[in-house]
């Protein structure tokens, strides 16, 4: 939901008036009173109520916690004590908080400190994500466990086609609810040793249990597994049984014109499952198959940063920082598992990636009105794993389609230079150009070199010294950047920016890479039959966006306008537009978004607000049909005449729409009462087109004459505009605030929100129109109309 409260600006004349009012009834003296003694001696609070809602949705509830109909039990609060409090001149302090206590966004914290000297903090916070509560499965297991097994005879009679399974397998199919839950527990502590040193303590415990789906796909084999179908999905809860801890220790040094922090930095990851166990649903025989599970690992980081004042007009600030982050749990493997290593160069990865980092910032206050900045940073991720072939089994089981393939140490490394400046044109008008460099090396540090011995059947035990993984090698990019701001009255604000990015790709046409070439060939020549690498120079044209060559614009600009006192308008957009550089891939891209806000205040104790946004975004994509090398595809029921060097081009585009309003009016009923509502309404849309630049003919038709097939022929059915995706989401929430006395409240609210979406994605999950080899699990697209209450009782106290 979004919410927006409308700021309002107030003119010169406006204060002097305020003002002048204020000193007449002399009413600021009890003002100032009431906020030093809301300072001296805080307000505590404890507030108890509950809600209702009216339906269960897991994406209503998705992280509210309110995501089953019923009553839930909330609590609030807040006490804080101590001798600093009040006309007091001792420096200790206390407090303990709890929020949303009853729901499962809940947390509890309380801290000690002993002002300029110590202090001591310990927390919890929970929070659960409600993933889907339409999910089902024939399969037996809980949710977050790692063992999945089908009922005894559920491949009787066997499962060849999803779409056709009996009455006793469909009745099988039951709902769980799918979700993950996180628990952090957490500990602080800092000693202040004199007024230049110090030193904190940050403790982090975080469990995380649940699971969310993934898709387990079953594998055949002739000797282990007979009988079993290949390539058969089944989408389980897949657990996410973790426990991740984290240390910060930091010594402080604060001088006169420096400042410097020594820290260290550590996280300790483990799964505490290594694998999970799935029963095979399709053939006719059964299996019990494996998936691991994701790996246990360490990082630490030793960290350093200051700064120095070189002079009152000049800053120096930097930091360096160097960590380890390494991965050893042994390979999980059987004999009829997904991935399975023929024969094993290790028993275990024993991956090591070294971090570093280096950032230097210099700051000058040439004059009062300009300022001059220069920064350059430098962050490198360099991986040390060693590289291996491993021995990959297809899942279909085919013989032929086994192949080594080597794991990959990617490094990189990122410099980064700004250069800027601010200048004050005048009092009214400011301006800042900027100009920014970044670099970017990609590498392996060693590929491939490990032998695979004498399983490879041409005695090839590794790649030639000093193979590229890497395609794009490095890239550059250059960035030029000018904002301008004028305030054109005292009501008026106006901004307009403008950047300029160009990015340029060195590519290695030479890099070894682990894909099937242009031509359908799995292996890079006839003398290397089992070892799967191709020479990258068949892929010459595509590139990844986000590696290939681009210019990229951007403008934005805005306005803030205080039309009268009661009424403020803000209006701002943004454009940008992106060109590729690549013969295949992304080719553009472009988004803009208009936003306008305004507000009303049509009395001193109430206003009303609106905004409107729109948002578009969309890219455009073209690739090669089919191979040059190879025979053109056939449809299933005659040949496809497809010409080589054939195209299509494909276009995504998403829009958004936001409208909302909003009141506020307080001083009701004596001025004990005060009302807030909002009402918003969005529309999200995207959408899916694919087109191809050729004509296609069917049986011995030469190319080019009748008949011309097109993207609703049966034959084809891989082109033409898909169905939007669509969300449409409205809310509306009221809030009433009832001040009994000074101390106490009653707050009584009222939520409605509806949603409606539609997503093709979930057409081929439901019974009877999944495809053959996957287990259907029957997910919708989140639909619902859900009404909530809430009411609150807070008592306030000293």
């Amino acid at each position: 939901m979004k919410t927006r409260n409308g700021k309002i600006r107030v003119s010169v004349l406006a204060l002097a008036v305020e003002a002048a009012l204020v000193a007449m009834y002399a009413v600021s003296a009890y003002a100032d009173d009431e906020e030093a003694a809301a300072l001296k001696t805080p307000t505590n609070y404890v507030e108890i109520g509950a809600s209702s809602t009216s339906a269960s949705s897991a994406k209503f509830g998705e992280y509210s916690g309110l995501n089953k109909s019923g009553v839930d039990v909330i609590g609030n609060f807040s006490v804080r004590g101590g001798d600093a409090y009040g006309d007091s001149k001792g420096t200790q302090r206390w407090s303990v908080t709890g929020n949303d206590l009853g729901l499962t966004s809940r947390s509890l914290d309380a801290t000690v400190t002993n002002q300029g000297q110590w202090s001591f903090g310990i927390g919890y916070d929970e929070l659960r994500h409600n993933i889907s509560d339409s999910y089902q499965t024939p399969y037996n297991g809980s949710m977050g466990g790692n063992a999945f097994t089908l009922p005894a005879g559920y491949i009787t009679p066997a499962i060849t086609n999803t779409n056709a399974m009996s009455a006793a397998q469909t009745s099988a199919l039951h709902t769980v609810d799918i979700g993950t839950t996180r628990k952090n527990t957490s500990f602080n502590a800092g000693f202040n040793f004199n007024q230049q040193w110090d030193i904190k303590f940050d403790f982090n415990h975080l469990d995380q249990s649940g699971a969310k789906l993934m898709s387990f796909g079953s594998m055949a084999n002739a000797t282990l597994a007979p009988g079993v179908t290949g390539e058969a999905v089944s989408i389980l809860p897949n657990p996410t049984n973790y426990n991740t801890d984290t240390f910060n220790l930091a010594l402080n040094w604060i001088g006169d014109k420096s400042h410097v922090t020594v820290s260290y930095y550590g996280s300790f990851f483990h799964d505490n499952y290594d694998r999970v166990t799935f029963d095979t649903f399709a053939g006719t025989a059964n299996a019990n198959q494996l998936m691991s599970t994701a790996p246990s690992n360490e990082f630490h980081q030793l960290n350093l940063s200051g700064g120095y004042a070189l002079s009152p007009q000049t800053n120096l600030t930097g930091g360096l920082s160097y960590g380890r982050n390494t991965q050893n749990d042994t390979y999980v493997t059987d004999g009829i598992s997904m991935v399975t290593p023929y024969t094993y160069p290790k028993a275990s990865l024993a991956g090591l990636v070294v971090n570093t980092h280096a950032d230097l910032k210099l700051t000058n206050q040439t004059s009062k009105d300009l300022i001059l900045s220069a920064g350059l940073k430098y962050d490198e991720r360099n991986d040390r794993t060693d590289s291996n072939f491993y021995y990959f089994n297809a899942l279909d089981g085919a013989v032929n389609h086994q192949a080594y393939f080597p794991n990959t140490p990617y490094s990189n490394s990122k410099t980064q230079l700004e250069l800027a400046g601010d200048y004050r044109l005048n009092k009214d008008q400011r301006i800042r150009l900027a100009y920014n460099r970044e670099n970017i090396r990609r590498w392996c540090e060693q590929y491939a070199v490990g032998g695979i011995g004498a399983q490879g059947t041409n005695g090839i035990s590794s790649f030639p010294a000093g193979a590229n993984c890497v395609v794009a090698t490095n890239s550059a990019d250059d960035k030029l950047s000018a904002t301008y701001k004028l305030k054109a009255s005292e009501d008026v604000n106006m901004n307009v920016g403008y950047s300029y990015s160009k990015r340029i790709t060195n590519s290695d046409p030479n890099a070894i890479t682990a894909r099937i070439g242009l031509n359908g060939n799995v292996n890079p020549s006839t003398t290397t039959s089992d070892i799967m690498g191709q020479n990258a120079g068949d892929f010459r044209g595509f590139y990844p966006f986000f590696d290939a060559s681009r210019v990229e614009q951007m403008l934005k600009a805005g306005i803030n306008w205080q039309t009268t006192e009661k009424i403020s308008v803000g209006i701002s957009g943004r454009y940008t537009d992106v060109l590729y550089d690549s013969t295949y891939g992304v080719q553009n891209g472009n988004k803009w978004s208009l936003n306008l806000d305004t507000s009303y205040s049509y009395s001193d104790n109430g206003s009303i607000s609106a905004y409107v946004t729109q948002e578009h975004r969309q890219r455009d994509l073209n690739d090669l049909q089919r191979s040059p090398y190879s025979a053109a595809a056939a449809g299933t029921t005659t040949a496809i005449a497809i010409p080589s060097g054939a195209t299509w081009t494909d276009k995504l585009r998403d829009d958004d729409f936001t409208l909302g309003f909003g009141v506020k009016q307080n001083g009701l009923m004596g001025g004990k009462l005060g009302l807030t509502g909002d009402l918003s309404y969005s529309l999200g849309k995207t959408g899916y087109g694919t087109q191809l630049n050729y004509s296609t003919t069917t049986g011995g038709n030469p190319l080019g004459t009748p008949p011309f097939l097109t993207c609703s022929s049966p034959q084809i059915m891989s082109c033409g505009d898909l169905p939007d995706i669509q969300n449409t989401v409205i809310q509306l929430r009221l809030i009433g605030n009832y001040q009994v006395d000074k101390s106490a409240k009653v707050t009584a609210g009222y939520i409605y929100k509806y949603m409606e979406s539609t997503d093709y994605y979930y057409n081929g999950l439901q019974s009877g129109y999944s495809p053959n080899a996957l287990m259907p699990t029957n997910q919708q697209s989140p639909n619902y109309a859900i009404h909530a209450v809430i009411a609150t009782y807070t008592y306030m106290f000293k």
